[in-house]
């Protein structure tokens, strides 16, 4: 016989509110971008055959690229352990550990991202407290990566096991909300600028043209 732990001890051992957690409709973005797989492979060919970025261009188009590519790969395996989760009847501290890791690993790829480019273009992600896409990406990475001062300062709830916790709309935490729609189109905007880094020859030329269909 399988053993159904209560309500209060889900929410007290696993998460916060694990035990209202039913649902996560997670866009499936795994072929959202056909290139997402191989962007590394992609930049170093066109790099070696077609033409080249300059220092320090090139280390910031290397570094893009790669955190791009394992944006999407995270972003599957945390869809993929979230839904795991879920139909284990959310009875798994192990799977919910699994889960988390991958979607910490999601925005931390995610974000640093964002920081090469706008990094490399002189240009900010977001302001203070703006409440974009950018800023809750930002906040709630960064409350993963420092549970220890969240913890210390008193940034979770009561008696919680984690700073940051998944619930039937996406990733919340005390001060914060990233959905998983969002988190799908953070993935559609890297594509957009990872699609066309990774050609050096055609890079300028995509951008350009990305950004008068912005218009």
């Amino acid at each position: 016989m399988t053993v159904q732990y209560s309500n209060d001890v889900l929410d007290s051992l696993i998460a916060p509110s694990v035990s209202l957690f039913e649902s996560a409709e997670i866009p499936d973005m795994s072929n959202y971008a056909k290139e997402s797989a191989h962007w590394m492979s992609n930049y170093f060919l066109n790099s070696l055959l077609r033409a080249k970025y300059q220092f320090p261009m090139s280390a910031y188009a290397y570094n893009f690229l790669r955190r791009a590519q394992f944006a999407f790969s995270e972003h599957e395996h945390a869809r993929q352990a979230t839904a795991e989760f879920l139909s284990k009847g959310k009875q798994s501290p192990a799977i919910y550990a699994k889960a988390l890791f991958h979607w910490e690993c999601f925005l931390g790829q995610a974000w640093h991202a964002y920081a090469l480019l706008v990094t490399a273009w002189e240009a900010s992600a977001f302001k203070k407290n703006d409440g974009s896409i950018e800023q809750r990406l930002n906040s709630i990475y960064n409350q993963m990566k420092h549970v220890e001062s969240r913890i210390e300062n008193g940034q979770i709830l009561a008696n919680a096991t984690v700073p940051v916790w998944l619930d039937n709309s996406g990733l919340r935490s005390i001060d914060s909300t990233l959905s998983y729609e969002e988190t799908a189109e953070i993935l559609r905007d890297l594509a957009k600028y990872a699609d066309a880094l990774s050609d050096p020859f055609t890079a300028k030329d995509k951008l350009d043209e990305s950004d008068e269909d912005a218009i």
